[in-house]
C-alpha cells in the first residue's frame, strides 16, 4: 500500500474547477459552462491510452495507478485529465485548435524526458513498471540521480514552505561554478533534467499540500552573487523554456527575482508595457534588503520565520540527500 493513499484518492476525487482567477468573467455562469464544454469536447480527441498519458500530470494519478490501481477512483482519471487539459485551454488563449496542438507538444515533451522516471530516480532500489524496460529505465534512472544530486550542490534549489495563499514555493540559488570534470554537454542536460526534476517536484508537492485545490507556485530566483560565466549554454536554456512553456501552463503564481542583474531589469522594461494587470503582478523585483524582506512578508504574511529563511537565503540551508530521499510529494522541513 503507497503511503499517504487516502490523500492522493481525496486528490482524484476533486473535479476540475474552471473558475480562473486570470479572467474578468471567471464569475459569469455561462463563461464558466462554455470552458467546462470545451474542455469535454477536447478531451474526447484523445484515445483511452493518450488520457492516461495526460492524467499522468497529476502525480496522484499517475501513483496510485501505478501502485494501487485497484483503488483508483472512477473518474479519477477523467478529473486529472480534465484539469490539465483546463491548464492548457486557458494559457492558449481559450482556442481549442491551439490546446489541442499544446497538449500534444507537451506529452511529447514528457515522453522524450522520461518525466515518470525522473519523478522517482532518487529511491533507493529504483523499480519502474513501464514499456521502457525495467533494464533500461533503471539505468536511466541511476543517470537522472547523478545528474540530480550534482547539479543540486551547484544551484541549490528546493521545494520549501508555503505561501499566504496556500501555494508551494519553490527557492532557487545562484548558480555556481563547477569543480568537477563533466563535459559541457553533461552539464547542461544534468543543469535541464535537474530543473524539470524541480518543477515536478513542485507541481507534486503543491498538488499534495493543497488537496488539489492550489495549481500555482511562488517561485522566487535570488540572484545575489550571480555570474553569468557559470551560467548553462545560450541553447540550454531557450530548450528550457520552451519546455516549461509547454508543459506546465497556468502554473506560476508569483515570480520573485532577488536583486536582478542589469540585463534582467532591461528585458523587463522592454516588455512590461506589452504584459497584461494580472501577468505584472505576478512578477516582482526587489533589491536591497529592505525591499527584499518587505516583498517576502507581503508573500508569506505573518510567517516571519519563513520570511526571515527566504530573505538571508537559509532556505536553501539542506541535505541534500534527505532532500532527494524524502516522498517526492512532501515539503522539506
Amino acid at each position: 500500500m503507497i503511503q499517504h493513499l487516502n490523500t492522493f484518492l481525496e486528490i482524484l476525487n476533486e473535479p476540475p474547477s474552471f473558475d480562473d482567477d486570470d479572467n474578468d468573467d471567471s464569475t459569469n455562469t455561462t463563461s464558466t459552462n462554455s470552458d467546462e464544454n470545451a474542455c469535454e469536447g477536447l478531451l474526447k480527441e484523445f484515445t483511452d491510452d493518450e488520457k492516461t498519458e495526460i492524467a499522468n500530470v497529476s502525480y496522484a494519478f499517475w501513483i496510485v495507478n501505478l501502485k494501487a490501481n485497484e483503488r483508483l477512483p472512477v473518474d479519477g482519471q477523467r478529473n486529472s485529465a480534465l484539469k490539465e487539459i483546463r491548464r492548457h485551454y486557458v494559457g492558449e488563449n481559450r482556442d481549442p485548435t491551439k490546446t489541442l496542438s499544446a497538449l500534444k507538444e507537451a506529452m511529447d515533451y514528457r515522453r522524450q524526458y522520461h518525466v515518470n522516471i525522473l519523478r522517482s530516480c532518487c529511491y533507493e532500489n529504483y523499480k519502474y513498471d513501464c514499456d521502457d524496460g525495467g533494464g533500461e529505465a533503471a539505468d536511466l534512472a541511476k543517470k537522472y540521480r547523478s545528474f540530480v544530486i550534482k547539479d543540486l550542490e551547484r544551484q541549490p534549489m528546493v521545494v520549501r514552505g508555503i505561501d499566504d495563499k496556500s501555494r508551494t514555493i519553490v527557492y532557487k540559488s545562484p548558480r555556481m561554478s563547477s569543480e568537477g570534470n563533466d563535459t559541457a554537454i553533461d552539464a547542461d542536460e544534468a543543469f535541464l533534467m535537474t530543473q524539470l526534476y524541480t518543477a515536478e517536484k513542485a507541481m507534486a508537492t503543491n498538488e499534495f499540500e493543497s488537496k488539489s485545490k492550489e495549481e500555482r507556485l511562488t517561485v522566487v530566483f535570488n540572484f545575489r552573487d550571480y555570474s553569468r560565466k557559470n551560467s548553462p549554454s545560450m541553447y540550454t536554456i531557450k530548450t528550457l523554456v520552451n519546455v516549461l512553456q509547454r508543459c506546465y501552463p497556468e502554473r506560476l503564481g508569483v515570480l520573485m527575482i532577488i536583486d536582478p542583474p542589469f540585463w534582467i531589469r532591461s528585458i523587463f522594461n522592454i516588455v512590461w508595457p506589452l504584459l497584461s494587470t494580472a501577468t505584472t503582478e505576478k512578477i516582482k523585483l526587489p533589491s536591497g534588503q529592505a525591499a527584499i524582506d518587505e516583498a517576502f512578508h507581503e508573500v508569506v504574511g505573518g510567517n516571519e520565520k519563513l520570511a526571515g529563511m527566504l530573505a538571508n537565503g537559509e532556505i536553501s540551508s539542506i541535505d541534500l540527500i534527505d532532500y532527494t530521499k524524502q516522498p517526492f510529494y512532501c515539503q522539506f522541513e
